[in-house]
C-alpha cells in the first residue's frame, strides 16, 4: 500500500506566521492555486481513498485534488483523527511572539520533548496517540482488505508530522524530523504489511517557521524574524551596518528596487540564493561606494562615457582581477547607486554589498513594503522601509568584456 501524506494549502494565518491549531481558519487564494497545481502534476494518479481532516483548511485542499483529473469516483471522508493539534490559548498567536516567552511553549521546535502546550492544549505525545489510533484503525484495516491500495490524507503540520512519528517509530524528542512540511507538498511511504517505509525522497524543508524558532534568532545566519527600520531614522545607517557585518542578509532600498543585500565574501551570497530559491551560481550584482573603488577589482578600461553615469542607476559588468570579487567568478557586475544614504553603509562596511531583487526565483520583483514584510520578514535579519517603490524601474545592465560596450538591459539610465 502506498501513503501519501499531504499538507494543507496556505492561510492568510500562514502568511502572517500565526498559531493556527484547532482554529478553522479557511484557505485563501495562494492556498487554493497550489492545491490546483499539486491536482495536476497528480493528474494521472489512481487514489482509492482521499482521508482528511475535517478542518476546512484542509478539506478543500483534499477537495481540489480529488476534483481534478484523479481516477477517484469517491468523495473526501473526513476524519476528526486528522484534526490538527490544538494550542489552546496560543491559537493565533505570532510565532515570534510564542518564542518571545520563558514558558516551555517555547520548546515547541527547538526542543520538542521539553514543550509544554499553553492552557487548552494538546501535547505532542496526544497528537501521537491519537495518530497511533489513525494507523491502527484505519490505514492497516484498509491494507489488509486491499494490500495494492494508494491512500492519501490532508491534514496539518503537526498531526502530520505526529503521523510520521508513528510511521517511523520516532520518539517526541524528534517529533519534527526533517522539519515540518511545506503547504500542498507530499510525503510517500510504503507498507508491505509490517513495516512503513519512506518512498518519496526526504530532505530537510527550508522552511521559516522552523527557521524562526531556532534560538536567538542568530543573526549570522540571517535568520529572523526581521527588525524594520525606517531609513528617515538618524541611527538607520549604524544599524544597518552593524547588522550586515554580523553576516545577516538586509533587504534595503536602493536608488532602483529594493534588495537582498550582505557583505561581500562573508558568505551572505549563499544566504540570500537560500531565501530567494535561486539554485544558479552566477555572482550577484556588488556595489561600490564610490566610482574610484571599481579599479581595486578589474583592470578594464572603463569608457569615461559610463564612468560620467556614476553614482547613478547603471551597472557595469567587467572582467575581475584574479581573485578578487568575493566569488571566484571571471566577470561580475558593479554598480555605484545614486542614493547617498546607501552609498554611506558601503563605505563603513568597508567592502562592496550584493544587491538582488525582493523576489523567490521566477516570481514577480515586490515594490510594496507590506509584500515584502508578509513574504520575506521571518526569513531575513532587518528591512530598511523608505517606501513603496512601485513602478521603478531596474537599472540600466552593459557588459565591457569584450572591449566594447554592449547594452543588456534599458533602465533608467540612458546610455
Amino acid at each position: 500500500m502506498e501513503l501519501y501524506i499531504v499538507r494543507h494549502g496556505k492561510t492568510d494565518w500562514n502568511k502572517e506566521c500565526k498559531f493556527q491549531g484547532a482554529q478553522d481558519i479557511p484557505l485563501n487564494e495562494e492556498g487554493r492555486a497550489a492545491a490546483v497545481k499539486l491536482a495536476e502534476r497528480l493528474k494521472d494518479v489512481h487514489f482509492d481513498e482521499i482521508f482528511s481532516s475535517p478542518l476546512s483548511r484542509a478539506y478543500e485542499t483534499a477537495c481540489i485534488i480529488s476534483t481534478g483529473s484523479l481516477s477517484l469516483s469517491k468523495g473526501v471522508l473526513k476524519i476528526d483523527l486528522l484534526k490538527e493539534i490544538s494550542f489552546g490559548e496560543g491559537e493565533g498567536v505570532p510565532f515570534d511572539k510564542w518564542m518571545n516567552t520563558d514558558e516551555p511553549r517555547k520548546y515547541f521546535f527547538d526542543e520538542p520533548a521539553k514543550y509544554v502546550p499553553p492552557k487548552g492544549g494538546e501535547t505532542f505525545e496526544s497528537g501521537i496517540k491519537r495518530m497511533a489510533e489513525f494507523v491502527h484503525t484505519v490505514l492497516e484495516p484498509y491494507y489488509n482488505k486491499n494490500p495494492d491500495a494508494r491512500i492519501m490524507v490532508v491534514a496539518h503540520g503537526a498531526i502530520l508530522a505526529a503521523l510520521m512519528c508513528v510511521l517511523e517509530n520516532r520518539g517526541v524528542e524528534h517529533f519534527w524530523g526533517n522539519g515540518l512540511k511545506g503547504n500542498c507538498e507530499e510525503t510517500i511511504y510504503k507498507y508491505d504489511g509490517k513495516n512503513w517505509m519512506l518512498e518519496s525522497e526526504e530532505k530537510p524543508q527550508e522552511n521559516p517557521y522552523v527557521k524562526m524558532a531556532k534560538k536567538g534568532s542568530d543573526v549570522s545566519t540571517g535568520n529572523g524574524p526581521a527588525s524594520i527600520i525606517q531609513k528617515s531614522d538618524s541611527d538607520s545607517i549604524e544599524k544597518t551596518v552593524s547588522v550586515l557585518k554580523q553576516g545577516g542578509v538586509v533587504i534595503i532600498p536602493t536608488d532602483t528596487v529594493y534588495g537582498f543585500s550582505g557583505i561581500v565574501g562573508n558568505g551572505s551570497d549563499d544566504r540570500i540564493r537560500a531565501i530567494k530559491g535561486r539554485a544558479e551560481t552566477k555572482p550577484l550584482i556588488q556595489l561600490i561606494a564610490c566610482p574610484e573603488d571599481l579599479k581595486k577589482y578589474t583592470d578594464d578600461v572603463v569608457p569615461e562615457k559610463l564612468l560620467q553615469k556614476w553614482p547613478g542607476a547603471l551597472t557595469i559588468i567587467v572582467n575581475t582581477k584574479p581573485g578578487v570579487g568575493g566569488s571566484g567568478a571571471s566577470t561580475i557586475a558593479f554598480r555605484c547607486p545614486g542614493d547617498e544614504w546607501l552609498r554611506k553603509v558601503i563605505s563603513l562596511c568597508g567592502a562592496p554589498i550584493y544587491s538582488t531583487s525582493v523576489n523567490r526565483s521566477g516570481q514577480p520583483v515586490l515594490d510594496t513594503q507590506s509584500s515584502i514584510i508578509e513574504e520575506f520578514q521571518p526569513e531575513v535579519t532587518l528591512i530598511v522601509n523608505d517606501g513603496d517603490k512601485k513602478g521603478a524601474l531596474p537599472s540600466t545592465l552593459v557588459s565591457i568584456t569584450n572591449g566594447s560596450v554592449k547594452i543588456l538591459r534599458q533602465g533608467s539610465v540612458e546610455v
